[in-house]
């Protein structure tokens, strides 16, 4: 049985609640091994923040790698069909991220938002790009901003509208991919 994508409870678990939801997102309930969820917990939330608190920072870039090469090692042994791949930089593009997508596929990208953020993305077509934001936000929050819409109605893939030239910006600005030199993505396919 399919379940509605979730969001974070604290302002730190970001990426811990992208993966969870990129889970839920191509598997049924049924076929998530729980080995799987222990490992999205063990890993993240693994950055000190600046108080010394570890996981105050949220899930750093080398948890994301440790987590991906962990869920590779783990197919090769278990009948759990998945492979990840992460890009870095350049190789974050618009071709690539549609190809993931198109095969049964999901992106867990790292964003601006006020900081690096993680959030998941479902869907690209030629003008958007469907996000489930983990992060909770009234439905007039960006009434304001012509390039993000807030979706309420579609829980099982996406909560967010963002047109395409927004996540590729460099600019500071809600659901960009950042500088080209600070782009990350987890490419996730169920396979």
């Amino acid at each position: 049985m399919k379940i509605p994508l979730t969001f974070q409870i604290t302002e730190y678990d970001c990426g811990t609640t992208t993966l969870l939801n990129a889970l839920l997102f191509l598997f049924e309930r049924e076929e998530i091994p729980v080995e799987l969820l222990k490992a999205i917990y063990r890993y993240t939330l693994d950055a000190e923040g600046v108080h010394g608190i570890i996981g105050e920072a949220g899930t750093s870039r080398r948890a994301v790698d440790k987590l991906s090469n962990w869920i590779l090692n783990y197919t090769k042994t278990n009948d759990f069909q998945i492979k990840c791949k992460v890009l870095e930089g350049k190789e974050v593009t618009l071709a690539k991220m549609k190809e993931c997508l198109n095969n049964n596929g999901c992106i867990m990208a790292r964003c601006y938002q006020e900081t690096e953020h993680y959030v998941l993305i479902t869907k690209m077509d030629e003008i958007f790009t469907y996000i489930f934001d983990p992060y909770y936000v009234e439905e007039d929050y960006y009434c304001n901003d012509s390039e993000v819409a807030v979706v309420l109605n579609q829980m099982f893939t996406h909560n967010r509208l963002v047109k395409n030239e927004r996540l590729f910006s460099q600019e500071q600005k809600d659901f960009s991919l950042m500088e080209i030199d600070k782009r990350e993505v987890l490419l996730i396919n169920k396979v």
